[in-house]
Order: C-alpha cells, then sequence, then structure tokens
C-alpha cells in the first residue's frame, strides 16, 4: 500500500493552493449562480409549454374500427383535456407540418385495422417539425400502448374463442369492442405525479458542476505530467514505489480531489441556492462516484499519449471546452435533436449530466444502475488501457 502517501502527498499540495480553492470550489457556485439566475425564465416558460394543449392533426387512410377507435375514443375522447384533433388528408396534413401550422400528426396506413387484428406489421407515420418538445413523445407513447393493447385483446379473444378441430379457418373472430379497447389504454398512458420538471438552478448546477469536474481532471493529469518532465517521477521509481504503484497512486489521489469537489458543489448549491438534487441521495452519491471514475479514467487514458505539460493543457482544456458544449454544460441539452444526447451518454460529463436530470425528475437508483455501471466500466477500461500504454512506453525508453 505504498501508493497511499503518493495519494495522500497530492492532496496536501491542492489544501494548500488557495488559488486551487477558488477554482474548486468558488467559481463553478458563481457561474451556477449567474446563469441559474440570467436562464431562469427561458426555462420557466418551456415548462409551461410542455403542459398546455395542443392540435393533433391526423390523416386516417384506414376508416375501420381500430383506427376509428383510435382517432375517437383515444385522443379525441380520453385524452381531450391534452389533445385537440384535426382531420386532414395525407397531402394536406404535410403542408401543415411543413408550414409549421401543425407541430405533431400522424398518418395511420390504410391496412391499420387488418394489420392489428391478424397480428401483422404496420406503421403508423409521426409527422413532427424540429424541436416539438413533448408533443410527439405523448403521441408516440399513445400510439405504442394502443398497440400492445390490442394486441392483447385479440390474443385474448383468440384463446377464449372454441375452436374447430375440423374446420378451424371457418371460425370468425370477435372484435374487441371500443370499452376494452380504450380501459387498459388510459391506465397506461396516465402521467406520473413523481415526475417534476428541472428548473435552471437546478440545471445548471449540474451542469457546471460536471463541467468543472472535467476542467480538475485535466488539472490534476496534467500535473502528473510535469512530474515526469522535472525527473520528480524518476526519483519516485528510485525508492520501492513501483510504476504501477506510481498510476494507482495518482489515480486514487485524483479522485478523491474530485470527489471532494462535487459533494462540496452538491453540498453549496443546496444550502446557498437551495437546489433539489432529487429525493435520493444514494443515486447521488453512486453516480458522482461512476462519473469522477469514468473522467479520471479518460484523463489518465489522454495523458498517456502526450508527453509534455504544455501541449496536455491545452489539448485537455480545448478537449473540455467541447465535451461541456456538447454534452449539455453551456447549452440545455433540451435544444439538441435526440441523436446527439444519445451519442453524448458515451462522453462522462454527457452520462453524468443527463442521469443527474433524471434523479432530480424524480428517479430511483434502481433506474439510474445501468447509467452508474457504465460510468465504473468506461472507467475501468480507459485506467487499464492508459496503464498498458504508459508501461510499454516505459519499457521502450530503458529497454
Amino acid at each position: 500500500m505504498t501508493f497511499w502517501w503518493l495519494a495522500i502527498k497530492d492532496l496536501q499540495i491542492v489544501v494548500r493552493d488557495k488559488k486551487a480553492f477558488l477554482t474548486l470550489i468558488m467559481m463553478p457556485l458563481l457561474l451556477i449562480a449567474i446563469l441559474g439566475a440570467a436562464f431562469g425564465d427561458i426555462m420557466e416558460q418551456d415548462e409551461n409549454v410542455t403542459i398546455e394543449k395542443f392540435t393533433l392533426g391526423v390523416a386516417n387512410l384506414d376508416k375501420g374500427q381500430l383506427s376509428t377507435v383510435l382517432t375517437d375514443e383515444v385522443f379525441t375522447k380520453a385524452l381531450s383535456k391534452q389533445i385537440k384533433v384535426k382531420s386532414y388528408d395525407e397531402d394536406g396534413l404535410r403542408e401543415k407540418i411543413k408550414d409549421h401550422k401543425l407541430s405533431v400528426g400522424i398518418v395511420i396506413p390504410a391496412n391499420f385495422t387488418a394489420s392489428m387484428i391478424s397480428g401483422s406489421e404496420t406503421k403508423v407515420k409521426l409527422l413532427t417539425v424540429p424541436d416539438p418538445g413533448i408533443k410527439a413523445t405523448i403521441v408516440q407513447t399513445v400510439i405504442e400502448q394502443f398497440s400492445n393493447s390490442i394486441s392483447i385483446e385479440v390474443f385474448a379473444t383468440q384463446l377464449a374463442q372454441p375452436v374447430n378441430a375440423w374446420n378451424q379457418t371457418s371460425v370468425v373472430q370477435p372484435k374487441p369492442s371500443s370499452d376494452e379497447i380504450t380501459q387498459p389504454l388510459i391506465k397506461e398512458t396516465t402521467i406520473n405525479a413523481k415526475t417534476k420538471p428541472v428548473e435552471s438552478f437546478q440545471y445548471y448546477a449540474a451542469a457546471m458542476g460536471v463541467m468543472f469536474l472535467l476542467m480538475t481532471v485535466v488539472q490534476g493529469v496534467t500535473t502528473m505530467i510535469l512530474e515526469k518532465e522535472q525527473a520528480v517521477y524518476n526519483r519516485l521509481l528510485l525508492t520501492k514505489l513501483t510504476f504501477t504503484q506510481y498510476l494507482t497512486g495518482k489515480m486514487i489521489g485524483l479522485i478523491i480531489i474530485s470527489l471532494a469537489q462535487a459533494f462540496l458543489i452538491i453540498l453549496g448549491t443546496n444550502l446557498l441556492f437551495g437546489v433539489d438534487w432529487g429525493p435520493s441521495l444514494s443515486g447521488i452519491a453512486l453516480m458522482t462516484v461512476g462519473f469522477v471514475f469514468n473522467a479520471c479514467g479518460l484523463g489518465i487514458l489522454a495523458g498517456s499519449f502526450i508527453k509534455t505539460e504544455k501541449a496536455f493543457s491545452v489539448a485537455g482544456m480545448f478537449a473540455t471546452q467541447i465535451m461541456a458544449a456538447v454534452g449539455g454544460s453551456m447549452v440545455p441539452l433540451y435544444l439538441f435533436p435526440d441523436w446527439i444526447i444519445s451519442i453524448t451518454k458515451f462522453l462522462p460529463n454527457g452520462l453524468a449530466l443527463q442521469t443527474y436530470l433524471d434523479l432530480m425528475s424524480g428517479a430511483t437508483v434502481s433506474e439510474i444502475l445501468p447509467a452508474i455501471a457504465g460510468s465504473v466500466g468506461l472507467g475501468l477500461m480507459f485506467f487499464a488501457i492508459g496503464l498498458i500504454r504508459l508501461s510499454l512506453e516505459r519499457r521502450g525508453r530503458y529497454a
């Protein structure tokens, strides 16, 4: 366990450095205060828009029983408080969407009813303007639940129907009634009352927190590279400290510093600005540990490919700014397309920010376990690759 004194040494350097304290703690809190206050009104307006009643354009090319149930019973009657339905032909609907006179529309294909009853594949086309908000998600969820409900009802009636063993093709399957179809659908699409919208201070507390943690990791790896340039690294290896122990000690020290910074930011934003990080304290703690481990592993990996302190300092800060911008720290994730949001989950800060927002909205530990496991797994992979890379470099140098 000789690497522990190396980690303690790095901690003592940070504690004694007042400039480091201001950078690690005071700067994130100051930026969170500025951005939270500046964008508060905008994000509150966005939240109000998402719960307003909206108009859904429908082009029903089927005119069968099930398509009528979907449009008249489900969207028009059962969801009348959230959705107003207007009927169009397909070309007219596309023009309305194209001209931004409608935000969301659906085209029900001609074979919808027959395909649903027979169990064949059918697709309802969902047409939207760019960035329709939650409207498209609501419509898509309703259609998916409707499809699942129909499949269950048809399967149940087929099991209950006695089959003639001598002439199975002559059996007529009864069609489910409107009440039987809509009742389970309405239950499935009820909005969870525990879900809470994320406010501006909450968003930027998480966004600035993950960005400054990345900057801390860059600074820590920069110091490690500087030690190698100043021959401190070689003097350390003259002791009983092995190369693996050296890298492990630096990794542990960086993780402890980053964890301390993260929890001070979480505690500071809660006490100073009243930021609610969510009801799951264990989820916040586990995700913070996973993110720090992921970011530190990525920093060690990047540091293994860059030999000079100046080069890594410039490249690290540049990469941090790019990751922060793409990951949602500078521009809210709600403005990005879904495919970009999915890609950013492979970045340590992008995955952490989205998970923190889920926790703030009321998610439980079990719901974010995949994100935590992914963060830890990526951190281990990054650290292992960096260790192998530095080991090969050292063997080549002293061979």
